[in-house]
Formats: C-alpha cells, structure tokens, sequence
C-alpha cells in the first residue's frame, strides 16, 4: 500500500473535516535522504471547531492522545486550544505500521492568518509543497492568496536578477526566519533540501506567478521592478502595515528584506516557542521527547 493510501484511510478514521493536506519528507522527497529512514507521516486537518473535532476524535481514536492530551483536551476551553497559532499537534501515533503527526486548525484561524500574515505558523507551511486530500474552493483560493503574497515579498527582496532556485529557496526560508528549533533541533540544510527535493513541484506552483513579474532565461529571473512595486497593495494587511510604518522606500530591495525578515523572524520566534510548549500540553512529555529526538537526529544527519 503507497504512503497516499495509507494516509487516506487513515483520514477516513478521523472526524469529518473542511481540508485535510499532507506535506513534509514522508509525503514529498526532500534532497538528503536516502530511502532508508523511518519518516512520519505528517497532516494538516483543517476543521470547524477543533474542541469539538478533539473531543470527537478522543472517542474514535483514544490511542492517538496521551494522558497528559486528553486532560488538557476535555478541560480546556477552544480559545485556548487555538492560542497563539490556531494548531494543536498530535505526534508519534503508529498506524498500520506507519507514522503519523497531525496538526487540527480552525478554519476561522486559518483564513485570517493566511490572508492577513498575523501568524505565520500555518501560513508558512501552506506556502510550501502540500498533498491535497480534502479541500474546497474556498480553501484554495486562500492558499493561492497566501502564495502569491509569498512570492511578492520574496521578489521585492531581491536585486534585479537571481535564479529560480535561489528566489525559492527565499520564499521557503520566509518560514523558518527567527524559529527556534532550527537552532536546536532541525537539520540546518532543510531549507536547501525542501526545495531540492521537490523543485518540480515548486515550479508548478510558482512559475506562472513569477512570470506575471519576472522574465525568465533558463533559470535566470529578471525582475522587471515597476510590476513588481505596483503589486506591493496586494500584500497581507499585517505586514504592509508594519512595513509601511518604518517608512521605508520600497524600491530598495535590502531594506525591504530587513524590514520583512524583522516582522517574520520576531513572529516565528514567538511562535514556535509557544507551540512548542503547547505540545507538552496537547503529546504529553513522553511523546514530545519522542518527536524532538528525532528533529535532534536529523540536525546532524550528513
């Protein structure tokens, strides 16, 4: 049975949901690996109300919490469940001889931060390659905003010209920028590798975006500037707005990149902080010791 098939059924045995995506290097190749590893298998649910999908779940799916998980989930109020990134995680949960992580995200959470760039936790994420399982229209179209606001960002950032890979591995880096397990926990190649390893995908993504702002030579883009400053309102209102008030001139790539990367780095670091001590609270210590290992493993993989 391929990894997709594994991950439909075990979609199937899951509450009803709005979207649910797959990503990450059990659903897409990343450069680095070589087949042998034991890789998880990694989801988005998007849902209408995560108490309610949790509690349902809890009852379909006991194994898929710790103790520690289903106090925190039945005791809880839902504002606190969504916190600061919308999504709890649930992570080391064996399946058909597979493994799964899931993160659950409100819909009303999700469609706010991708369209306003408020939080990134989500929002970096579905600017990446993803699998879609489920989906609506309305979902998509969100995800299309959030990354063609992606690569606008990305080529205000940039000189006149760059190539294609370097101007994705920019965007993909949006993400990462001030995260606090990349200093601790993840391989520090994983931005290179993510786009590496599904630079086809990426390209079928985002090649028809950049055209409408870029000339592209084999593999050399040229940006033509005046598109590209016009496409500036299209930004998500939480960053145009921060980088409207330094006053900065646009048309200047490096103080776009140091404002941009300012707004995200203290973002992502405020995040990813947070989730990661939510997860002690939604896996349980054991659990959240399992996962971080393995991040650890991966940092010093050659």
């Amino acid at each position: 049975m391929s990894n997709k098939d594994v991950i439909k059924k075990f979609i199937e045995k899951r509450p009803k949901v709005i979207a649910a995506y797959g990503y990450g290097s059990g659903v897409f190749k990343q450069a680095g690996y070589n087949g042998n590893e034991e890789v998880q298998l990694d989801l988005i649910f998007i849902v209408e109300d995560i108490k309610k999908w949790h509690l349902e779940n809890m009852k379909k799916n006991p194994d898929d919490y710790s103790f520690t998980g289903r106090l925190f989930f039945k005791n809880s109020k839902k504002e606190k469940l969504v916190g600061l990134t919308g999504v709890t995680y649930q992570s080391n949960i064996v399946e058909d001889g597979c493994v799964f992580k899931y993160g659950v995200v409100d819909y009303d959470h999700f469609k706010v931060a991708l369209s306003t760039w408020n939080s990134f936790y989500m929002t970096g994420r579905f600017q990446k390659t993803i699998m879609e399982f489920i989906s609506t229209d309305e979902v998509r179209r969100i995800i299309d905003y959030n990354r063609r606001s992606a690569i606008i960002v990305s080529l205000l950032m940039t000189d006149s010209q760059t190539t294609i890979k370097d101007l994705l591995v920019r965007l993909c880096g949006l993400s990462y920028a001030g995260d606090t397990r990349m200093a601790i926990a993840e391989n520090p190649r994983k931005v290179l590798n993510i786009v590496e390893g599904s630079y086809d995908e990426y390209l079928k993504i985002y090649k028809q975006v950049i055209e409408q702002f870029a000339r592209i030579k084999r593999d050399v883009i040229s940006i033509e500037r005046d598109k590209i400053l016009l496409a500036f309102d299209e930004l998500p209102d939480a960053l145009k707005t921060y980088i409207k008030e330094y006053g900065i001139e646009i048309n200047d790539s490096k103080c776009v990149e140091e404002v941009v990367m300012n707004y995200l780095s203290n973002l992502n670091k405020r995040e990813s902080t947070y989730q990661t001590l939510k997860g002690l609270k939604t896996n349980g210590l054991g659990r959240s010791l399992r996962y971080a290992l393995a991040k650890v493993k991966k940092r010093f993989k050659k």
